[in-house]
């Protein structure tokens, strides 16, 4: 196995990862090939040197998501600076037209004035017979 083949398996190798004639390829090419072997003693102190450093904060892992997220162009919709006023504009359009509405209905002739007896309570108000 030449040196070329070997470098990419290292972290593999590494990991126990690497499948049954590529680990003895692997592990008989470390034995004669210095350059391989310093490559492979480097890797492996890299993996445990990153292995004792503290875990990323919950905050990073919370930006991270939100990053990838908005590079995907998940989750929910981002507003745009005119589009909330206008929505809020248009609320308040709707609820003034329903209060003119029911201004207009309850003072138009003939409507019954406000405090009315409704049906129901003239007929618990009635004597009986």
């Amino acid at each position: 196995m030449s040196c070329e083949e070997t470098l990419p398996e290292l972290l593999a190798f590494h990991f126990g990862e690497a499948r049954e004639p590529s680990r003895s390829r692997v592990e008989a090419h470390l034995e004669v090939c210095p350059k391989c072997l310093r490559s492979y003693l480097s890797l492996k102190r890299a993996v445990e040197l990153a292995e004792l450093e503290p875990e990323p904060s919950a905050a990073f892992h919370a930006r991270l998501r939100s990053a990838v997220a908005q590079e995907l162009g998940l989750g929910a919709p981002r507003w745009q600076w005119w589009e909330r006023p206008v929505a809020i504009g248009f609320a308040a359009a709707a609820l003034a037209a329903a209060m003119l509405t029911m201004h207009v209905a309850a003072t138009a002739p003939g409507a019954p004035p406000l405090g009315a007896p409704t049906p129901p309570q003239l007929e618990r108000s009635r004597p009986s017979e």
